[in-house]
Order: structure tokens, then sequence, then C-alpha cells
């Protein structure tokens, strides 16, 4: 076992893995730095493993659930579930083999996108309809605006608030959603795209998974352009594999841009992450454009 996982996991996370694998060493570091959540590649006697362990509890227990309720339809396209104490705070699945697709070579290639459309298609497992989505949804959405203000130019916070008051709550039928798929969290392998990383898995409509590609990798001003990035054809490539648009449920698509808007600038900020901030503000002004009141991007004190 080497000494360094004794920095990252708690006496309790040790003692389960030992009990669970047996002898075991750390072979790399994989975490992402935020939120205490920690990945490490181990090596055993059976072979290659993931341990992902957290003290915060939800990631935990979002992991687990979706490899219990919702990962069936990727089969060999998602790991395999080993091991999990949510009360522990651990989890353990076997190693999928391959790089992430994001800073690799096949990151901008429609052929990656097209696939992981027909997956996260399969994904998208119907489970139920309520009319709880929307108020839930508009009451975040507030929170996130009072906590905003000082972070959003005053007039595009006013647009996005604009939209919310015109929005009309509706039953939404809830999918398995992954939570954050885009290419951070795609793997390919020989060609061969897969998925990894379901702690924000949970039930929602099925355009929440989209608003986050169409920002960073479908618009066409965003981060990722250069010489290689052709958004509008990966977002042609994703479609054509996922089988249908998000303009199908404007009002759904609308609010979820909106949440995932404020939502980014608010934890951005929290946690320090001045670049994801950004990235979140660009969001909002994508917003206002798109949803028919790009005036209010040019509206100044004296138009009031």
């Amino acid at each position: 076992m080497a000494s360094s996982a004794l920095d990252v996991l708690t006496p309790q996370q040790v003692r389960l893995l030992n009990h669970w694998l047996g002898e075991w060493t750390v072979e790399e570091d994989m975490s992402w730095g935020v939120q205490a959540i920690h990945v490490l590649r181990l090596r055993t006697a059976r072979g290659l493993v993931v341990a992902k362990a957290s003290t915060a509890s939800h990631h935990i227990q979002r992991e687990l659930r979706a490899h219990r309720q919702m990962t069936a339809p990727l089969g060999s396209h998602a790991p395999r579930l080993l091991h999990g104490d949510s009360s522990v705070g651990l989890v353990v699945t076997a190693w999928l083999p391959g790089q992430l697709v994001e800073g690799g070579p096949f990151e901008f290639a429609p052929e990656t996108f097209e696939q992981a459309g027909r997956l996260l298609a399969l994904f998208h497992v119907p489970r139920h309809e309520t009319a709880s989505y929307d108020p839930a949804a508009l009451h975040k959405i507030g929170d996130f605006a009072d906590r905003a203000v000082d972070l959003v130019p005053p007039d595009h916070l006013r647009g996005l608030l604009e939209l919310v008051e015109a929005h009309r709550p509706a039953p939404r039928v809830l999918y398995a959603t992954h939570g954050d798929y885009q290419p951070r969290n795609w793997v390919e392998d020989g060609g061969q795209v897969s998925v990894i990383d379901f702690g924000r898995a949970g039930y929602r409509p099925w355009v929440t998974d989209l608003v986050r590609l169409e920002h960073r990798y479908f618009a066409s001003d965003a981060r990722h352009r250069g010489p290689t990035h052709d958004g509008a054809a990966l977002r042609a490539a994703f479609y054509a594999g996922y089988g249908r648009d998000p303009a199908e449920e404007p009002d759904s698509w609308r609010l979820d841009n909106i949440l995932q808007a404020l939502g980014t600038v608010v934890w951005s900020h929290d946690v320090g992450d001045a670049v994801f901030e950004d990235a979140g503000r660009q969001m909002i002004i994508r917003i206002l454009e798109d949803f028919g009141t790009s005036e209010l991007l040019r509206r100044t004190p004296h138009d009031e």
C-alpha cells in the first residue's frame, strides 16, 4: 500500500479497501482536486481497479445509485461496480482501459461525438413523470440569482429573470442522466468511446445532459475554438447519434440553460475557479442571445 494513500483516505476507507481488495498499491492519483473527491487507480492481485473516495456522502451515493440503477444499458461502455459503501464514502469499480477524450487526439472528432450521442440515448431511460421538477428548478434559480448579484452584470441578470418570470411550469418526464456529460468524462480505447464518473448522476429531464456540450463544444464561440474545432460538425454528429434535439422541448431547454449558467457562476465563485466562473457568464450571454432577448445585451441605463 502506498503511503501517499494515507494522506487522502480516511482510516475507515483504508480498512475497507484492505477488506475488499487484499493487497493493493496506488498506481496513479487521478483526482481533480475539487470537493475533496479522491480518485485512485489501484493495482490488486486481480487486476487494476479505480477507487473513488469522498467525505461528501452525496457524491458517492449518486455514484452508487447510478451503477446500481442506471448504467446497465451502457454494458461494457461503463465501468463495472465491484464494491461500494456510501456510509464510508467509498466506491470501487473495474478499470476501464483507454485515455480521456478531453485533451486527446479524438476530442474534436465528429465520430467521437456520434458515439457519445448513441451512448447517451441508451443511458437516457425514462423513469417517471413529475410536476415537481420545474418548481424546484425555479427555486434554485432564485437562490442562485440572489447569490450572483455581484457576479453577473445587472442587465444580464435582469434579462435572465425576465425569462424566468415568463416560464410556465409543466410536468416533465425524468430520465437517468449523467450530470456532467462531456469529453472529460469519456474514455476512448481502440476507436470505442465509453463513459465514466457518475458522481453527478440523477433523475432529471433529458435536456439537462446537453447544456454543457452546447456551451463548451457546440457554440460558435465555445472555449475550445481552434483549427481542429468545428462546433457545428460536432453538434450535427452528436445529435445524429442521439436521435433528437433539445429544441423539441424549448421550455425545459431554456429553464435548464438558465439553471446551469447561474449555477456555474455561483459554484465557481465559491470554489475560487475564476476561469469557470467567466465561462458561466459567457453562458448567460449566449442564453440571452439564443432565447430572443439579445436587446438586453445592448441596453444602457438611459434606456430604462
